[in-house]
């Protein structure tokens, strides 16, 4: 996949892109929510980062995903987790 400015788009690129094009959408059906993204599609929602995780470990194991806060991020946590089996 391409970037509007042309270059190519690694994973992390392409799950933030979508996460971001998601978000109003997210954030007006959820509201403050853990938001899952694989293969640039929504997922699921949570409340808790735990359950996102675990979540994504069970059922997309070995796939990377994105696991973002419909709010602002908190310093403490990775924008971009990699669960493998």
């Amino acid at each position: 996949m391409l970037s509007p400015e042309g270059y190519r788009m690694d994973a992390l690129d392409e799950q933030i892109a979508a996460y971001e094009g998601l978000l109003p959408s997210i954030k007006r059906e959820y509201g403050s929510v853990w938001a899952l993204v694989a293969h640039r599609e929504l997922v699921s929602t949570f409340r808790e980062f735990a359950a996102a995780s675990r979540y994504a470990r069970e059922h997309l194991g070995g796939e990377q995903v994105l696991i973002r806060h419909t709010d602002e991020q908190p310093a403490e946590t990775a924008p971009f987790v990699h669960i493998g089996a």
